[in-house]
């Protein structure tokens, strides 16, 4: 192995300890992050969907073909998933929010959701957050050890 090759290898080896990848139940990859999805934050109250937030710096793709060229500080990548093209409205106890659902585009399962552009009081486009659901993710490292996560309540329900 020349040393070119030699420095490439060790790069991805650092690299690939530090990057998580996700799948939908349907054994789709859907998630590559930095992020460890057990460690992130979730929606407070009166939200009850219990939420994960996934950080900015997210870039969404429809397909498995992802093109960051161009996007600086991305740290998780989406792929393979759908945005819904019309939004939902869910009631809340403090009022109502405008969700943007987005589905893997293979099973169609809803995986997560961003707020609608509404929701931010500035007329430049804003970075926002993506909501992940839980139970709609599986890790890389359980599905290799078999591991088959139950189907989340809220997956039965058509929205």
């Amino acid at each position: 192995m020349n040393e070119p090759d030699k420095h490439a290898a060790s790069s991805i080896s650092a690299l690939h300890g530090q990057l998580q990848t996700y799948h939908c139940l349907c054994s789709t990859l859907i998630l590559t992050t930095s992020h460890n999805l057990d460690e992130l934050s979730s929606r407070a109250e009166p939200v009850q969907d219990g939420a994960l937030i996934l950080p900015l710096g997210a870039h969404l793709s429809t397909s498995d073909f992802v093109d960051t060229d161009g996007h600086t500080g991305v740290d998780s990548v989406m792929s393979n998933v759908v945005p819904d093209r019309k939004a939902v409205i869910i009631r809340r106890e403090d009022g109502f929010e405008k969700r943007i659902m987005f589905r893997c585009s293979r099973c169609k399962l809803v995986l997560g959701y961003q707020l609608d552009e509404s929701h931010f009081e500035t007329s430049q486009p804003v970075s926002r957050p993506i909501y992940l659901l839980p139970g709609g993710l599986i890790g890389t490292e359980k599905m290799i050890k078999g591991e088959r996560p139950e189907m989340p309540p809220w997956a039965g329900q058509t929205v």
